[in-house]
């Protein structure tokens, strides 16, 4: 017998011509469920990495001070900052620079003159600084000026790092799930070709054919309905994808990175068609042996 031979019809039932579109959205399903948790593991990395080794000192205007004592206060702390070996730089954050963090929120035209703004001093940490060494720091900035606050974002980076993981092992989950239905499709299709198509194959069996060999017929159709499935769901999510990415090129970059996958994310997202014809593959040829395995 031709291995590449297919003695049975399996193409032809129109039950069968439904399957590549039902694994095409599953496959959908994944490739942006995984584009999803990709993004946002970018998303934090690069957070993490602009806000390593960085902290800020808040310094909270008092109850009818001037603007020029406000500024004396932290000029004063930004000379006594210099000085410490924690302390690689530290910056007076300017108004008008606060004021385009605070424009998404307040527009460009907010007065800000009358508002009691906080004033910020940006620090780089020298390397190889410990909490012992922040905490030398608090010390010495509440002996300074009680009303000037350290906040080495440490807090803030691990509620989103959290977060984060958090919705990573949602679409972890979701990928799963989408991978147990697609199993779960594979045999029902499977087991309803081997109802439809039973007398051919106990004509196989009677003129020498093996279990293996019925289940090719069977695994070479799965296949290629799998990977025909797989490779129009990530036609449709790569579409997709780049719609987000054109959609999100006019957002404000100091809120949000740009809306990208790399070329290392984009290969992972390209394997998925063939996973999913694998698994479709691995499916059929489990079921038809089991199958065939019971009717002997």
């Amino acid at each position: 017998m031709i291995a590449g031979r297919s003695d049975l019809p399996l193409s032809r039932e129109p039950s069968v011509r439904l399957v590549p579109w039902i694994i095409a959205l599953m496959t959908f399903l994944a490739c942006m469920m995984l584009a999803g948790a990709l993004l946002l593991s970018d998303l934090l990395g690069q957070w993490t990495r602009d806000l390593s080794g960085t902290a800020t000192v808040q310094v909270m205007p008092r109850d009818g001070e001037t603007a020029e004592a406000l500024q004396e206060r932290v000029a004063k702390l930004v000379r006594l900052l210099e000085r410490r070996d924690e302390v690689a730089s530290a910056r007076d954050i300017p108004l008008d620079e606060i004021a385009e963090l605070l424009a998404p929120w307040l527009g460009t035209d907010a007065p800000l003159d009358g508002l009691p703004l906080p004033r910020l001093i940006d620090i780089r940490l020298a390397d190889g600084q410990t909490p012992a060494s922040l905490d030398s720091l608090r010390t010495m900035l509440d002996n300074a000026d009680p009303d000037a606050e350290l906040d080495d974002h440490g807090t803030w980076r691990q509620e989103i790092a959290g977060l984060v993981r958090a919705l990573e092992y949602l679409a972890a989950l979701g990928i799963g799930l989408v991978a147990l239905a697609t199993v779960g499709i594979v045999i029902f299709v499977t087991r309803s070709g081997m109802a439809a198509h039973q007398d051919v194959i106990e004509v196989l069996h009677h003129i020498g054919a093996e279990d293996s060999y019925i289940a090719r017929q069977f695994q070479r159709h799965a296949l290629a309905q799998g990977l025909r499935g797989g490779l129009i769901g990530l036609v449709l999510a790569a579409g997709s994808l780049w719609a987000l990415d054109r959609a999100s090129s006019g957002l404000d970059t100091a809120l949000l990175p740009p809306f990208g996958l790399d070329a290392r994310e984009w290969a992972i997202l390209a394997a998925i068609p063939l996973a999913t014809a694998l698994i479709a593959n691995w499916t059929a040829r489990r079921t038809v042996m089991r199958s065939l395995g019971r009717m002997v």
